[in-house]
């Protein structure tokens, strides 16, 4: 079977990683060709799999051209769906915009359209809740012209999906923690400056939903109520991005992107993992913190509660203040933070490992491509 592996409209964020760990277990499966379609956003991880016989990479963005938004074309993924005899698409993350014209299994991870009760909506003002509402209504039409077969990474989510695309299936294929963090040879160091106290690890890009703001005023809530509290908050974010007043600016270490075999190391240097995020289908990084043994202080949304279960601490979402109590508790209380590192450690074989999902997400292409529905 020819498989068309698309990842030309990711540019940041978990689905790249999710890309370059399905794709990193491609020589499982030499029964099948593929043909992987990945955007500039992709470094030179991947460039390993060229030298696999079965597989042909691509480097290609899809554009927001009047052909592509409009009639859901793109010239050159026709043309190789068309020279490589394509039998089934596999978009990771959509929506593609693209509308290929073969079987299309279609992955989804945008919170905003299953998840209207989050407290991120509600620090919206008239005019932003317009526009969001636009954007979701044009991203709904692109899921639907696009595909009635997708998979989600939270059973959750999947349900919803189907309630919210009438007529569409959505499976269920969790994500896990890249393949790199089992692998301490391609592990590569990100030493941060010495500190004597709790280091507070947020692994994120720059998005509003992800609420990393809020820790500004987690920081300063410490400050005033823990003054003897040594703490650091650790963001890959940088200065430009996450600006901070003078008197807080020895709390926080701005690391900007780091590369995904920089993440274990970084998760060796952390006390804890920090995740204010208000709006995720699935994050990584609760699993990447379960496999370091870093207990999870998290917001009590439902998405979180249902993935980290008792390997996370909650907070409301929008209480910094509460956060920052969460975050002392923590710190002082080391038998509790051991509890949940062994708590993670369970609740890690409750998720599809990298090697399980690439044999579902195979399995689901060779479905779709037999029922050979859109």
């Amino acid at each position: 079977m020819n498989i068309l592996i698309n990842a030309s409209n990711l540019k940041a964020g978990g689905g790249l990683q999710v890309t370059e760990s399905v794709c990193g277990r491609l020589d499982a499966f030499p029964q099948h060709r593929f043909t992987v379609v990945l955007s500039s956003s992709f470094g030179p991880y991947l460039d390993r799999i060229r030298e696999w016989d079965h597989v042909r990479l691509v480097r290609h963005d899809v554009t927001n051209s009047l052909a592509t938004l409009l009639l859901g074309r793109d010239r050159v993924l026709d043309r190789l769906v068309e020279e490589e005899g394509i039998d089934v698409v596999l978009t990771v993350f959509g929506p593609s915009r693209w509308e290929p014209r073969r079987p299309h299994l279609c992955g989804f991870a945008r919170p905003h359209l299953v998840f209207p009760e989050s407290p991120y909506f509600s620090r919206m003002n008239g005019w932003e809740r317009l526009k969001a509402a636009a954007f979701n209504d044009l991203l709904m039409f692109f899921f639907w012209r696009g595909t009635r077969n997708l998979y989600s990474e939270n059973a959750l989510v999947s349900r919803r999906v189907e309630n919210l695309f009438k007529g569409a299936t959505c499976h269920t294929v969790t994500n896990y923690y890249h393949q790199v963090f089992d692998n301490p040879a391609d592990w590569t160091p990100c030493p941060l400056p010495p500190f004597e106290g709790t280091t507070l690890l947020t692994i994120g890009a720059d998005y509003a939903h992800k609420n990393v703001g809020i820790a500004r005023d987690v920081a300063r809530s410490l400050r005033e109520n823990h003054p003897a509290f040594r703490f650091r908050f650790v963001l890959t974010l940088t200065e430009a991005q996450f600006p901070v007043p003078a008197d807080l600016a020895d709390c926080f270490v701005r690391l900007g992107r780091v590369d995904i075999s920089q993440c274990p190391d970084l998760y060796r240097q952390a006390d804890i993992m920090f995740q204010p995020s208000l709006l995720e289908c699935f994050s990584a990084t609760y699993p990447e913190a379960m496999r370091m043994g870093v207990p999870i202080v998290t917001s009590d949304l439902p998405f979180a509660q249902g993935l980290c279960g008792s390997a996370a601490l909650y907070f409301p979402a929008l209480d910094a203040a509460a956060a920052a109590e969460t975050i002392y508790g923590l710190a002082q209380d080391r038998p509790r933070a051991e509890s949940m590192a062994a708590a993670g450690e369970l609740r890690l074989k409750e998720y599809d490992s990298y090697t399980v999902r690439a044999q579902k997400l195979i399995a689901l292409c060779e479905q779709v491509a037999k029922d050979g529905t859109k």
